[in-house]
């Protein structure tokens, strides 16, 4: 009896042990199938929200990229040789311009003029014109008083004596000319007294006629030396002059301004002073 039993028993503990794997293996797969329902539930939801990302993304890019713009015109005087930079990047010299709306700042300089800085600010949708009339730099009025000072030393020191030279040429001239005259009269008063035949002629010649011919020639001659000494000291100091204004130097225009432009500063100091420069990189490139 026991011995049936026994083999009842087991096939009892054996059929329960096979439900038991049969219902461990359900749970199982059913886990599994929550699991990967859950994970495509998961799956979908990441993939909405990359959606929802990238409309977001788009959206976004669209409206930067339809940020509205307005047009400017610049009228600089002088018109055709200024230039300007624009946000302190971009050398340009286009007088029509289209930028986007806010705030933008400008750098204009033209030769011999200053550096001139302003912020234009723009609304989109809209026109406008800058008019803008660059003022002279310090150093071009300085440059330009020193050229009018050494100018005017040129004429004083050169011209004036050239001609006072010139006018000494024309009296000297003058003067030989006086000197000519005298001395023909002189020697036509020699031969009519070496040709004369009368007293009374000869007489009238060497007492009346030779002494005053004589004395106007000697007047004569001595006026042609006296224009000739003036001749020679005129065209000595004319001389001097000339070599005297050569030795100094023709007034020179320094832009500083250009170069303040260019990105360059002159700082004064103790010993004389340095030159700064400035390097802007935009690393956004």
């Amino acid at each position: 009896m026991r011995e049936w039993l026994l083999p009842r028993k087991m096939l009892l503990i054996a059929d329960k042990a096979e439900h038991m794997n049969m219902a461990q293996r359900v749970v199982t797969a059913s886990l599994m199938l929550h699991r990967e329902k859950a994970l495509q539930r998961s799956d979908l939801g990441m993939l909405i929200g990359r959606t929802y990302l990238s409309l977001a993304c788009v959206i976004i890019a669209g409206a930067s990229m339809a940020q509205s713009s307005g047009k400017i015109r610049l009228q600089i005087d002088p018109p055709r040789t200024f230039t300007y930079k624009l946000d302190h990047r971009f050398t340009m010299q286009e007088a029509d311009l289209e930028l986007l709306e806010g705030a933008h700042h400008f750098s204009f300089w033209a030769p011999q003029r200053k550096v001139v800085d302003t912020t234009i600010t723009m609304v989109g949708g809209t026109d406008k014109v800058f008019s803008l009339r660059l003022p002279f730099s310090t150093e071009y009025l300085v440059y330009q008083r020193d050229l009018r000072s050494y100018r005017k030393d040129m004429r004083v020191q050169r011209l004036l004596p050239v001609s006072a030279t010139g006018l000494s040429l024309i009296y000297t001239a003058v003067k030989f000319g006086q000197l000519k005259k005298a001395h023909d009269k002189l020697e036509s008063d020699r031969t009519a007294y070496n040709d004369a035949t009368s007293p009374y002629a000869i007489t009238y010649l060497k007492g009346d006629v030779i002494p005053v011919h004589k004395d106007e020639f000697d007047k004569a001659r001595s006026g042609y030396r006296v224009a000739v000494g003036i001749t020679v000291l005129f065209a000595g100091v004319t001389t001097y002059m000339y070599l005297r204004s050569a030795k100094r130097a023709k007034p020179e225009f320094h832009d500083a301004e250009k170069v303040r432009f260019d990105g360059l500063s002159w700082a004064p100091g103790v010993n004389g002073g340095e030159w700064n420069c400035g390097l802007t990189w935009n690393f956004t490139r």
